[in-house]
This record gives C-alpha cells, structure tokens and sequence, in this order.
C-alpha cells in the first residue's frame, strides 16, 4: 500500500541506490579516541590491543560506533577544525558537528558535507550515507539550549558519497533515525513530533513511503535484523502519558505482529551478527536477549553504566566502555563465559568503533 504525501510527513525523494572472542585472532581492526587529557587524535589498534597507530591529532575529533564503512577501507568521524569557523558560525546548531572521513590508514581526509550534522550510517555498500541534520530549518540559529528558546528540527538525508548529491527524506520534526536494511534497498525511519513519532519504511525501488507503527509513544530507534526480517525499536510514553507500553518491540519488516520484548527504559536495541540476539542499552546498564524477550541476561552485573555497548563483527563478545576502575576505559566481554577483559590501559577511550572481519 501506497500513502500520499500529504497522509504522512515523509518525502520519499529518489537516492540512487571498529578482539573477537579471543584475544590472539586480530582479524578486525579497533579505533578510538582517548579521554584522558593530554591524548589527542584518533588511534588505531587491534583486536588483540597491539599495532598501535595515530591516524590523525586532531583534537576535536569524535566516532561513532557507525564510523567505519562496511568494506573497512574508510572511517568517517565528527570534528569542530579551526579552519572550518565560518561554516560552525553560520550554523550555531547544539549536537551538530562536521563530517569528515579518510581512508583507514589515516590518509586522503576530507570533510563530506558543508554544514554540521548530528548522526549518520554507512548504507551497506558503502556507496551512500544516512544523515539527520537541523541545517535546513529556518530557525537553526534562532536558538541558545540554555536559555531555554527553541531547538531546531531535524530531517533525514541520504548522501550519494559517489557524486556529492544530498536528497532530503522527510519534512522537519523530532525522534529522527534511521536504519538501512541488509540489502540498502529500504530505510526504516523514525520521524514525528516531541510527543508522537512512527516507524516508517521508505523503499527506494517502489519510490513509496508507509508508515508501519500506529501513533500512540514515541516510537524511534529503528534497528533492522541481518536477515532483513524485522525491525526492533524503542518506545516512549509522551510526556503525561500512562508508562504501560513503552519499551524494546520487534516487529516484521511489513509491520506485522509487534511483540513487546522487554519493558526496559532503552535508548538502543542493537542485533547481534547472526540475529539471535538483540543487545538493549539503558542508562542503567545493557540487557541481552533473544528477540522473543523470553530469555534476558546481564552480560555485566558488576559494572553499573557500560556505555557504547556493541557486539563485535563476530558475534562473540561486546565491547563498550566503562570508568569503573576511574579512567574511561574500553572493555569486552566474552559471551560464553562472560569474562571481562580490559582493551585499554595507557591509551584511554572516549569514542571508539570497530572495523568489519578483515
């Protein structure tokens, strides 16, 4: 089923279509930024915590846990450069910061976009980019956060990294992300208002639009499952509302037989390599389950706020970070035995990501 433009606030605009396991295999690759004062710059190690390199000093430079590119050759990262002043002056937007990516060993850098964004995803031939951006809302620089005026809206772009092309897909709103499906054929996207937001999918080979959740939370942070049969999301109670169905839901791709899964206050739902698994993070700490709900564990019970939570390409382990021994720290834990392994010591972490299998 087809919707009109005017029956959903989506626009549907033509795209053309960082150890394993164990600690001794080193077949993919580690990037991080350090929080420690005094360590600048993006790094680069193994799985197994050795070939430490600096990619780049740049003081301002941040990843995301979605900066490598699925063929491992480029990492893209978020920074605020000196050189780049009058394009931050003229969009004074909070959580906003400039794109830029290079190529793995730390050469060929360039900034992708001329304006700030707030978060991106690599489709999964690497050929586009998902972005969500407030630099087209006329009130971006009609704002200070601590004086409490108006944050800006944000919408969701698709960049073709071949040509330099941007094409908005939707209006302006609130609760936007995105996830590309296995084959970057459809996106599923959160969109709508600081107290209603919906799933929606956006195909770009039917060139249509529909909206898969029904309008009654805030429902954001799609996540699509590697086999491209469901989609895990985040609900949210509008704000007054009755807290009795919010949580981690799994639904089909088309929409069909949404299945509350854990009644966890989550910001992510993220699914392991083989879809098994869904990992669910929360301020309070990460929860893995199985993606019926019915059976959950605690993968770190000692350690009270992991943040970043990921599993690795592989599947056998999570990696995330920690400042429960005082510095911040990047851990993993192993998923047969759960133990707890510390990847960093004198390099801190404060941003990191994970490369594909080499």
């Amino acid at each position: 089923m087809k919707f009109s433009l005017r029956s959903i606030p989506i626009l549907l605009i033509a795209v053309t279509a960082c150890s394993t396991g164990s600690q001794s295999t080193g077949d993919f690759k580690i990037a991080l930024t350090p929080a420690r004062q005094g360590q600048n710059g993006i790094f680069l190690m193994n799985s197994d915590t050795t070939g430490g390199k600096l990619l780049t000093p740049d003081p301002g430079a941040q990843l995301r846990l979605t900066s490598w590119s699925p063929d491992g050759k480029s990492i893209a990262f978020f920074t605020t450069r000196s050189k780049d002043s009058a394009i931050l002056n003229a969009y004074r937007m909070p959580f906003h910061f400039l794109l830029y990516a290079m190529d793995a060993n730390g050469s060929s850098e360039k900034r992708l976009l001329d304006f700030p964004i707030s978060n991106f995803a690599w489709s999964p031939d690497g050929r586009r980019m998902l972005y969500v951006s407030s630099y087209e809302d006329p009130q971006h620089n009609d704002l200070d956060v601590l004086e409490g005026k108006k944050i800006p809206m944000s919408a969701i772009y698709v960049l073709n990294l071949q040509t330099g092309e941007s094409r908005r897909l939707t209006a302006f709103g609130r609760n936007c992300s995105g996830s590309w499906s296995p084959d970057g054929s459809q996106l599923a996207l959160s969109f709508g208002t600081e107290q209603i937001s919906d799933i929606y999918m956006a195909d770009f080979i039917a060139q249509s639009t529909r909206r898969l959740t029904d309008s009654q939370a805030i429902y954001t942070k799609p996540a699509w499952s590697p086999d491209g049969r469901q989609i895990a999301y985040i609900a949210i109670p509008p704000t007054g509302a009755v807290d009795n169905n919010s949580g981690v839901y799994v639904m089909e791709s088309t929409g069909a037989n949404k299945t509350r899964i854990s009644s966890m206050a989550a910001s992510s739902a993220t699914w392991s390599p083989d879809g098994k698994l869904l990992l669910l993070q929360s301020a309070a700490g990460i929860i893995l389950t199985d993606s019926t709900g019915a059976k959950s564990t605690n993968p770190t019970p000692k350690i009270s706020r992991p943040m970043d939570a990921q599993f690795t390409p592989d599947g056998k382990e999570i990696f995330f970070r920690s400042n429960h021994e005082g510095q911040w720290n990047l851990y993993a834990v192993e998923l047969k035995s759960y133990n707890l392994r510390r990847i960093t010591g004198k390099l801190s972490s404060s941003t990191y990501c994970l490369s594909p299998l080499q």
